[in-house]
């Protein structure tokens, strides 16, 4: 699951995604039938070979079954499709509002950088490009549960500099403003500590280990946009992996 040299997804793992994405978004249930080649071709833009590629993916992890005449279906494997897999890409706030929290967002910093060499290599750009470092905590009722880094090219950005830029909003819809939507990701997760110097600054002693979360966002070209780290607390939330 995890790459620590992030690459261009391939056609056929934009178009796998875009499947699972396009069964939960649908509600598709076991033994509901897929759309047809003709029809997925079209939605998504792309050639048959690329799709076949994609369905075959779901083949080989149970998730569909194809009937010969008839066309594929979901399996009954596929209502055990993890809940929430690190590979499909969805905002910090957006995941807690899911598990039922209510997130807001409190800037520690922002500041114009060199991308360096760890966060060029993730972005796909040199190490002397101009990115936005991005420092906030985030919420549920005063309660800080994950402290987030976030990396973005600032050609990316809104023009009018970091200033005018609500940092406590979504960084998915700023990105979505300016048609650079993430839709996928590849992360690293691992269990660790604060860093020393952000618990002592902000008084979080009592948030224990975290989940480091370290992932490189994409858009449905393939373009890098976000690199981000975010420590979750560890005793606020769980994840799922699919593993193949």
């Amino acid at each position: 699951m995890a790459r620590s040299n992030p690459k261009k997804p391939s056609a056929v793992d934009q178009i796998h995604l875009g499947l699972l994405d396009l069964i939960q978004r649908s509600a598709l249930a076991p033994g509901d039938k897929l759309p047809s080649e003709d029809q997925l071709t079209q939605r998504f833009d792309c050639s048959r070979p690329t799709l076949r590629e994609a369905l075959k993916i779901l083949e080989q992890d149970g998730i569909i079954e194809t009937q010969h005449g008839r066309g594929r279906f979901l399996t009954a494997a596929a209502s055990l499709m993890v809940e929430r897999p690190i590979t499909c890409f969805e905002s910090v706030s957006t995941m807690m509002r899911g598990l039922g929290y209510k997130p807001t967002s409190s800037l520690i910093s922002v500041l114009a950088t060199p991308a360096g060499a760890m966060v060029a290599n993730a972005l796909q750009c040199s190490p002397s490009t101009a990115v936005a470092r991005v420092e906030r905590l985030r919420f549920h009722e005063r309660k800080a549960l994950v402290y987030s880094l976030n990396f973005l090219r600032i050609d990316d950005l809104p023009t009018g500099g970091l200033e005018a830029i609500d940092w406590t909003g979504s960084v998915v819809e700023l990105l979505r403003g300016r048609g650079k939507e993430p839709v996928m990701s590849t992360a690293a997760v691992s269990a660790v500590m604060l860093p020393r110097d952000v618990s002592e600054d902000h008084h979080l002693a009592d948030f224990g280990a975290a989940l480091l979360i370290t992932e490189t966002c994409f858009t449905n070209r393939g373009e890098a946009v976000l690199f981000a780290q975010d420590y979750h607390r560890g005793d606020a939330f769980s994840f799922s992996f699919a593993r193949r």
